[in-house]
């Protein structure tokens, strides 16, 4: 088990950061909450692999990340390419199929390749925390462009009451490096309410927060921490509330996704998506680029054991770091024409693997 660090202050909805002295990681660990808020200090490849293995960090965004920075501490401790490419190997083999985490292994490595053996280690550092920043601020755009459901939601149906959004991600920020796909939009929306109240503004239909359901105990502790109002409940309770139409959408964050738009998220979501459709509620799926693997075509290529996988037809639109999509594989392909693995024409049909 990697140290645990003495408690410091760290960024608000961030999950992972370098330690002080410029090369130690440090990363809260997940399997600590939410009884308290330990942070653990990584110092080799072998607390990288740890950590991941052990749960302590968990979530594409945040483990791809964490590997980066893993070969990062693999050069400085060796620079030599031999035991760099060992790390890489073992670091890919944590999850095979996870299109963010081959990406951003494949990024690293193709630039320290041609890097000298001198500079290795500097280079990953620099490489490690662009791939962080990048991803922050991916986040951060799918947050910002949730908003505008958000505050159609918060404003309220006839009676002036904000309505209910179901946050059906666990968690949020701590899966990624900071802010979260899903629950980016929330946080931002709470921000603009902590201004206006701080600067004696008055609150307007405009940014009136919803009202928030969580499912499971750290995304639970993510609104806390945030000061967000919300309601804990298990799965049986969220699909009580969808069944009886009390809540008004589900966001979800897709754990990774085929480039024809099918959705693998976690165990659970499935069930709920299928009662959302049934009971006429949208859902929406927060999906990072980084997030689609676009060699693949169909559900078969994208599964993991133990997840669900969403069809198209569950899906309402996605909320991309491009903007929103609707839930058509042509849209998602027409958003990211720089990704385009096929024809329009050469689509398989949405029952095809």
């Amino acid at each position: 088990m990697p140290a645990a660090s003495s408690p410091r202050r760290y960024t608000r909805h961030q999950s992972i950061w370098l330690a002080d002295d410029g090369w130690g990681v440090e990363l809260i660990d997940q399997t600590a909450l939410p009884a308290q808020c330990v942070v653990r200090r990584l110092a080799s490849v072998g607390d990288v692999l740890g950590s991941i293995i052990g749960g302590v960090a968990r979530g594409p965004g945040l483990v791809s990340v964490l590997a980066a920075y893993g070969l990062a501490l693999a050069a400085r401790r060796d620079p030599d390419i031999v035991p760099v490419m060992t790390a890489w190997h073992a670091l890919a083999a944590t999850d095979p199929r996870c299109p963010r985490l081959r990406g951003v292994l494949d990024r690293m490595r193709e630039v320290l390749d041609v890097t000298p053996p001198m500079e290795r280690a500097q280079r990953a550092y620099m490489e490690a925390d662009a791939i962080a920043i990048e991803e922050l601020a991916s986040n951060l755009a799918i947050g910002r462009h949730a908003m505008g459901l958000l505050r159609r939601v918060g404003a309220g149906g006839g009676d002036g009451k904000p309505q209910t959004v179901l946050l059906a991600s666990e968690p949020g920020w701590l899966s990624s490096v900071g802010w979260g796909a899903a629950s980016a939009g929330l946080f931002l929306a709470q921000e603009q309410v902590d201004l206006r109240r701080a600067t004696g503004g008055v609150l307007g239909d405009d940014i009136a927060p919803p009202q928030v359901v969580t499912i499971g105990a750290l995304a639970a502790w993510e609104m806390v921490e945030a000061g967000i109002p919300h309601s804990p409940c298990d799965l049986e309770g969220a699909l009580d509330l969808v069944s009886r139409g009390v809540v008004e959408r589900l966001f979800v964050a897709a754990l990774r996704a085929s480039a024809r738009g099918d959705v693998m998220a976690s165990t659970g979501i499935g069930e709920l998506a299928r009662a959302a459709r049934s009971a006429g509620i949208p859902l929406h799926v927060c999906l990072p680029a980084s997030a689609i693997n676009w060699q693949a075509l169909g559900p078969a290529t994208i599964t993991a054991s133990g997840m669900d996988i969403l069809p198209l037809a569950l899906i309402s639109s996605f909320i991309t770091d491009r903007g929103p999509v609707a839930a058509e594989a042509e849209a998602l392909l027409d958003r990211f024409p720089d990704h385009e693995p096929l024809s329009y024409g050469e689509l398989p049909a949405a029952n095809d693997a």
